[in-house]
């Protein structure tokens, strides 16, 4: 089974372009900002 969890990265080896690192990280922020939304939405519904 492959590890899920990722040691630090060993010596000699190279790093993903910080472009595609950036880009992951701004992909996870607005899921999970699109994620927030859509609960505090829905629940304004149910109240209202």
């Amino acid at each position: 089974m492959p590890r899920i969890i990722e040691g630090p990265p060993e010596e000699g080896e190279t790093l993903r372009p910080l472009g595609k690192r950036l880009l992951w990280f701004v992909a996870l922020w607005f899921a999970g900002l699109i994620a927030v939304a859509a609960v505090a939405y829905a629940l304004r519904a149910l109240i209202l």
